[in-house]
């Protein structure tokens, strides 16, 4: 799949999108970070914040440093909200829109980021990213259409990049069906599908979901 046969309009591929030698590096770390304490914290529950135009603080910023020249970036665009993701086979994302998560569930208001983006870490070809046509309606939470006009699934392969608009409805929908090489038959795969989140923002959103990198958590990407 290329970016030239994408139905859904704004989505982008980026095949092989760092070198080899950055890939493996942040491969690295991610392993290793993911087998740290996490001090009760999901991988989804907390972000962490790079200022655009800012040096990199450890070895994903240093990744994202070089996947954003891969982007469009639109001029208001002031930094971007990282985090790691890990699903295990057959486990499911619901479907949802990114937003600033902690400023909807205080005040209700609803603000999306300017683009969302997955770089996939290893083939995960169970499990790819499901993008609709689907955007929020006035009230920031329904759905417009109602029900999807069109759908495109991204495989989850090793060392892709996949861009979108910041309020596309979108989730990660497993099909069981699907083998996963290296497993034997009818068994569950020891690895998970790694993958590197990254929203472009016009805006920080805001604390505690959203944090400074100080090695705190994830130690092993700033070693």
């Amino acid at each position: 799949m290329s970016s030239s046969n994408i139905p859904l309009s704004g989505v982008r591929l980026c095949e092989a999108a760092l070198p080899e030698t950055l890939f493996r590096k942040f491969d690295d770390a991610v392993r290793s970070a993911f087998r740290e304490k996490q001090r009760g914290k999901s991988s989804y529950s907390t972000t962490f914040w790079y200022p655009r135009g800012a040096a990199p603080a450890n070895v994903a910023e240093e990744a994202i440093s070089v996947l954003m020249q891969k982007v469009s970036l639109p001029q208001d665009c002031i930094g971007m909200e990282w985090w790691l993701g890990r699903l295990g086979y057959r486990k499911k994302l619901n479907f949802h829109f990114d937003r600033d998560l902690v400023l909807s569930r205080e005040t209700g208001e609803s603000i999306f980021p300017l683009l969302g983006s997955v770089f996939y870490l290893n083939d995960f070809p169970s499990s790819p990213t499901v993008l609709t046509d689907q955007v929020p309606g006035p009230d920031g939470r329904s759905k417009v259409p109602a029900e999807p006009n069109l759908t495109l699934a991204v495989a989850a392969i090793r060392n892709n990049y996949v861009i979108f608009p910041g309020n596309l409805y979108h989730g990660v929908l497993p099909d069981s069906s699907i083998p996963h090489a290296g497993a034997d038959p009818g068994e569950e795969p020891e690895e998970k599908r790694l993958t590197l989140l990254i929203n472009y923002w016009h805006r920080r959103p805001s604390a505690p979901i959203c944090n400074d990198y100080d090695g705190s958590v994830y130690p092993s990407l700033a070693a």
